[in-house]
């Protein structure tokens, strides 16, 4: 399991539409990724991303085009004020063995 994080702080007055718009790609029948965005509950401008996919780093190489829109980066680049954290993880354990 793989998971995609980001960290990012909305420049004032962006809505989370708006950011959700600038990223999600058109098309998402059989998006291969779990997809969550959170707020800050202390800083509503700041949300985290988490996208979990069920695939390797070499499979995630592949798909990370179809991931997001092609010109995703140009659109949050308008949008976002600061990316905080930029990451791609692999599980190293899970709720089972907790």
């Amino acid at each position: 399991m793989l998971r995609a994080v980001f960290v990012r702080t909305l420049k004032a007055g962006v809505t989370y539409e708006q950011f959700m718009e600038a990223w999600v790609p058109e098309d998402v029948d059989d998006y291969p990724a779990k997809v969550s965005v959170s707020r800050n509950a202390a800083d509503d401008r700041q949300v985290i991303t988490i996208l979990e996919l069920d695939m390797s780093v070499a499979e995630f190489e592949d798909k990370r085009t179809a991931l997001t829109r092609p010109d995703a980066l140009e659109r949050l680049a308008e949008i976002v004020d600061t990316t905080e954290l930029a990451g791609l993880y692999e599980d190293v354990f899970g709720n089972k063995d907790l």
